[in-house]
């Protein structure tokens, strides 16, 4: 990567002594291909574009972060649960004792409600406003008891032994 930011950096100079010598119509497609240069140079040294205010390190914690892979949480649903009649999957049994023994600990904390919420949006790929029709409530309140269900998921984690291994 070094040799190649090197590369271009060679090559901002070379555009950049052309511009000087060049006329004034030839001056506008170098100084885009200055531009382009700088940009790419820039992005290849921070690893980030610069065009962007935040790195994705710098992201909001729901925007980058995960509590369980959704698909483990996929087929722990789906193995464990009675089938739904909203739900047309198949029982899947792929899942090992370790992972569900984590899963269920770190979901013991939520109430029926916000469980049976959890595993309809995170189990079931559900819709918000496809949860509070089948349920008779409001989409806020789904998303509520979805964001109150995931503090106290990530709080479990957080303070458990059990969970903390992966």
């Amino acid at each position: 990567m070094n040799n190649l930011i090197q590369q271009y950096k060679e090559s901002l100079k070379t555009a950049r002594k052309m511009y000087r010598s060049a006329t004034d119509e030839d001056k506008k497609v170098i100084a885009g291909m200055i531009s382009d240069l700088e940009f790419a140079i820039e992005w290849m040294e921070t690893g980030r574009c610069p065009e962007n205010r935040r790195g994705i390190e710098r992201r909001a914690a729901y925007q980058r972060e995960k509590l369980f892979d959704p698909l483990l949480m996929q087929k722990y649903f789906r193995s464990n649960e009675p089938v739904y009649e909203w739900d047309d999957h198949e029982k899947e049994s792929i899942i090992t004792s370790w992972d569900k023994q984590r899963i269920e600990d770190a979901l013991s904390v939520l109430t029926e409600r916000e469980k049976e919420v959890y595993l309809m949006s995170r189990g079931y790929c559900l819709t918000y406003s496809e949860i509070a029709n089948y349920l008779c409530i409001s989409s806020s309140s789904v998303q509520t008891m979805i964001e109150r269900a995931e503090k106290k998921i990530q709080k479990r984690i957080s303070e458990s032994l059990f969970c903390m291994c992966s």
